[in-house]
């Protein structure tokens, strides 16, 4: 989940700009199986209703022509979807008529938007333009970044490599395996500090802290400037796998210069910065060691490592982990073949023994953190999960914030579980949760402080 924002201290005035040409480029769904088609209208800030949410206003509005050929600027930047709204990032970045694209993620729509799954880019115009397009660059594995692949992909040509970090691409194969477009030759692993090529530029991973590991910002370097494209990210100085945000790296970035900077965004509003990932351990810790019943926790499944801090906490407890919700052994599975995984997975308790477990031997870790309508929370809620049955003396951690846009429904789920009885612990003063994305003192920080990015 990102809302990205860019800082040009470059002399180009426009990266993108409209020509005189009843030809426009818009961003429309996919296909009618994976999404409605529904028109829309603006309801509430930065969200649309039905399933083009903001799509036509922040691409079709923005975006209608751009330069082709040799003129105009040599950098070009076609946000396809992620600038000034929530998920589906997409970015065409260019040298002039060479491009690299950087993500291919997801928008998830309204829960009342019935029979649409998914929001995805517009490859239409990808396929257009795939003569152009040398390579997909992913900085991250959160559905918002990579869910989008398996209708992106067959819209290029059929040898584009794909790049991305070792989990990022253990989730990548995951999913490309699923739709049946899985080719390991156009698969590329890279590494933090490792330059590789792709496109017109030479790449360089570099390592931001976010809520999934293995996440990268990219520098972009072409004969024609330099460009920083930062992913999601946070400055967390004590991270629980002890890979920190890699700030001499960037420090070494902003004395070369450079011509483009785009940022991460997403909590820009928030005054301060983000506590550290570690700081939610030693809370999961505190209420789980004070808990007499069971203990159920619920959370977002990509956060391998605030998985690994509920598993210190059954660890020192004494009690056995179990696994409620496909999403989460999807990226342990995946942590667990590229070396990251905090957990084996062999010893998670299986859903169906749980019964032969007294409540207060069992630490629960479940989906449905945003009310999801399968998730295993949510359905716990209703009284309608064949493995949780929640009663007055469980305890729910609610370790995630609630997504925007998603407030009434996970509301009306707490509410059936207080109904049911049990205690919910959840709330900004409780610890449970920190954003992956970085507040505005850590983009002061980036911007202007620390590092003091200049013109290349």
């Amino acid at each position: 989940m990102a809302a990205l924002g860019a800082l040009s201290p470059c002399p180009y005035s426009l990266l993108w700009r409209p020509k005189t040409s009843n030809r426009c480029v818009s961003c429309s769904v996919g296909s009618s199986t994976a999404t409605g088609t529904r028109r829309s209208n603006v309801r509430r800030s930065g969200r649309m209703e039905g399933p083009r949410k903001s799509m036509e206003d922040s691409v079709q509005r923005k975006m209608e022509q751009f330069y082709e050929g040799r003129e105009g600027p040599p950098i070009r930047v076609l946000p396809i979807g992620g600038l000034g709204e929530i998920g589906m990032n997409c970015m065409l970045v260019g040298n002039y008529d060479r491009y690299i694209l950087i993500d291919a993620g997801v928008m998830f729509p309204d829960f009342d938007e019935l029979g649409v799954q998914k929001i995805i880019p517009d490859t239409t115009f990808i396929k257009k333009w795939s003569h152009k397009i040398e390579a997909i660059v992913i900085t991250h594995g959160h559905e918002d970044h990579i869910g989008a692949l398996p209708w992106v992909i067959p819209a290029l040509d059929p040898n584009t490599p794909i790049f991305a970090s070792s989990f990022t691409m253990e989730l990548i194969k995951k999913r490309l395996k699923e739709h049946g477009i899985f080719v390991p030759s156009r698969l590329r692993t890279f590494r933090t500090k490792r330059k590789f090529t792709a496109g017109p530029f030479e790449i360089e991973p570099v390592r931001v802290t976010h809520s999934i590991p293995d996440c990268c910002g990219l520098v972009l370097r072409c004969s024609d400037g330099t460009i920083l494209h930062t992913g999601d990210w946070k400055i967390d100085e004590s991270p629980l796998d002890g890979r920190g945000f890699d700030c001499e790296a960037l420090e070494e970035l902003s004395k070369e210069g450079v011509t483009l900077m785009m940022s991460d965004s997403t909590n820009v509003l928030s005054p301060g910065r983000t506590t550290s990932e570690s700081s939610v351990a030693d809370a999961l810790l505190k209420h789980i060691s004070a808990a007499k019943g069971r203990v159920i926790t619920t959370q977002f499944a990509s956060n391998i490592h605030r998985l690994g801090s509920v598993k210190a906490a059954a660890d020192f407890t004494g009690r056995k982990l179990v696994f409620v919700g496909m999403s989460l052994r999807t990226y342990l599975d995946a942590a667990w073949k590229d070396g990251k995984a905090p957990i084996d997975p062999s010893s998670l308790v299986k859903v169906e023994d749980i019964d032969s477990y007294a409540p207060k031997d069992l630490l629960i870790v479940t989906t449905g953190s945003q009310a999801e309508p399968r998730a295993a929370l949510n359905l716990a809620s209703f009284g309608s999960s064949h493995s949780v049955k929640l009663n007055k003396e469980d305890i729910i951690l609610y370790s995630a914030k609630v997504i925007p846009g998603n407030e009434s429904r996970v509301m009306k789920m707490l509410n059936r579980i207080s109904d049911l009885g049990s205690t919910i612990v959840m709330g900004k003063n409780e610890g449970l949760h920190t954003s992956g994305h970085g507040y505005r003192g850590e983009l002061v920080s980036l911007l202007f402080q620390d590092f003091n990015f200049k013109r290349s």
